[in-house]
């Protein structure tokens, strides 16, 4: 199975996380590799965002091509007792 990519950079933003408390509580003073850090964090945040977008639009997708294939039975079986009304009024025309 596919590790999703939150998985996969949580490593990283474990490290950026610690490293910004540090320089926030005084023991850092590298201010550039602050500001990546913040960067880390900055995509991180926009990767849940797009994973959580993404479950969403699948489970509508899987709703909509349920709710098609739901049609399609319904239309059929109307088609059949079409079908079979006028059968019998042909029939009992004769």
């Amino acid at each position: 199975m596919e590790k999703k990519d939150s998985e996969i950079f949580k490593p990283l933003v474990i490290k950026a996380e610690k490293y910004l408390k540090d320089y926030c509580e005084g023991k850092q003073e590298d201010d550039e590799r602050a500001r990546v850090a913040l960067k880390v964090l900055s995509v991180y945040r926009r990767i849940l965002k797009v994973e959580k977008e993404r479950k969403e639009i699948k489970s509508e997708w899987e709703r909509l091509v349920a709710g098609v294939n739901q049609l399609k039975k319904i239309n059929k079986k109307s088609k059949k007792q079409q079908q079979k009304k006028i059968g019998n009024t042909i029939k009992n025309k004769h």
